[in-house]
């Protein structure tokens, strides 16, 4: 297969989970997209690297993650956690306001957790990616991977569970 068909075979399908990893980083819609063509523009062109690589969606998410963080150094940008969500179409104001306080202490909770236990989660969750090939996106052994992703889930567990019965975060 040409580099330019692995591109179109494995790359360009691949962008909707560069976007939504790099927003998950980034906070900022436009800034996501920026983010997401540079580096289409930067696999572009090196396609010719992709017929060596051994998972291009992979390598993809680490050339995505790279590239917002060092966006964030360049810039001395500080990630801000806004209440931006998408809250489903419902007339009950009382579900609405359950579903926005719930997803305002998760999101408290999810900021809680390490950057690197946030991204693992983000990967394996939000994306869906196998655990190894998270491993690749970050650079880690699959242990530590299925490590951290189980501390991450076990702490939202244990603080949704004592907001829920208490409403402490703690």
């Amino acid at each position: 297969m040409s580099p330019n068909q692995l591109f179109e075979t494995h790359i360009i399908p691949a962008t909707g989970k560069m976007f939504r990893y790099a927003k998950s980083i980034l906070k900022e819609t436009e800034l996501a997209q920026d983010v997401v063509q540079e580096c289409l523009a930067k696999i572009w062109t090196k396609r010719q690297m992709l017929e060596g690589v051994q998972s291009p969606e992979a390598w993809a998410m680490r050339i995505t993650r790279n590239q917002c963080y060092d966006w964030v150094k360049t810039n001395r940008f500080t990630v801000i956690s806004d209440l931006e969500m998408d809250q489903p179409n419902n007339d009950s104001a009382d579900y609405q306001a359950l579903m926005t306080d719930q997803m305002h202490w998760l999101q408290k909770v999810l900021d809680t957790l390490s950057p690197k236990q946030r991204e693992i989660y983000h990967l394996r969750e939000v994306e869906e990616l196998p655990y190894q090939e998270i491993a690749e996106v970050l650079s880690l052994n699959l242990s530590e991977v299925k490590v951290a992703l189980h501390r991450a889930r076990t702490k939202i567990r244990s603080s949704m569970e004592k907001i829920e019965s208490y409403g402490v975060a703690n």
